[in-house]
């Protein structure tokens, strides 16, 4: 079982952008329902994603992700605080590639990788589409009490809001073009 522990800030797109200097990917990640495990297999609508013999409990989000040419399913447990339960495994891009994705909650983006000043690796995401404009940072931590050197172009902490997840996120996108 992995954790994730990360701290995440709405970032201000106005001014400078030095982390645009590095590197970046482009991403699309689709949210899944109906997702289950059985026999060894995570299935969602009646196509095999992958093989999983481990005991998955408590997952209450599945996203599937394509980044450049590679694409990663990924299953959240709910969020304490800055900590959640996190599972990924790679998905042959044939599945992929057969997915009905279409109409599924999405978010697009661009993912900026930067390294602040106390070496921890930021990735700064810059939506696209209807929510274009959005800019939010995260970083991944080993301790929710660990040190962080928080650059100044930083704005308001999400860590412990609802509805700033991704997920959350896809689903307003949704909800906003069925009106």
């Amino acid at each position: 079982m992995g954790i994730e522990i990360e701290r995440r800030f709405l970032v201000d797109g106005r001014y400078d952008k030095p982390w645009r200097s590095g590197n970046h990917s482009v991403m699309c990640q689709h949210y899944l329902s109906g997702v289950s495990h059985v026999d060894g297999k995570i299935m969602w609508n009646g196509i095999q994603l992958i093989e999983e013999e481990e005991v998955l409990e408590n997952l209450t989000t599945w996203r599937i992700r394509l980044s450049g040419d590679a694409a990663t399913l990924t299953a959240k447990g709910r969020r304490i605080g800055a900590t959640a339960t996190e599972y990924n495994w790679d998905v042959p891009m044939e599945i992929y590639n057969s997915l009905p994705l279409d109409g599924l909650p999405s978010v697009e983006k661009i993912r900026h990788y930067w390294n602040g000043e106390d070496g921890l690796l930021w990735e700064v995401d810059e939506y696209e589409g209807s929510i274009s404009g959005l800019i939010i940072a995260e970083v991944e931590l080993e301790s929710e009490d660990q040190d962080v050197a928080l650059p100044n172009w930083l704005g308001l902490e999400l860590t412990h809001l609802k509805g700033w997840s991704n997920a959350s996120l896809s689903r307003m996108i949704k909800d906003s073009e069925l009106n």
